[in-house]
């Protein structure tokens, strides 16, 4: 659900994360918009998971 987890591997409460903030397959030098693909992916990922938080709050 693209939620951020700490050092002991424990869910962050309400923080998220998408983009190139996960990290992914390139260091710095990746093809031109493959961070667009994990953007979207871990975006809509992320919204869904903070609507699910927000719902049960």
């Amino acid at each position: 659900d693209a939620q951020v987890l700490d050092m002991e591997n424990k869910d962050i409460p309400g923080l998220f994360a998408c983009g190139e903030l996960v990290g992914g397959l390139f260091y710095y030098n990746y093809p031109g918009g493959s961070g667009l693909m994990s953007g979207s992916v871990f975006g809509k990922l992320a919204g869904e998971g903070a609507a699910r938080r927000a719902k049960s709050a």
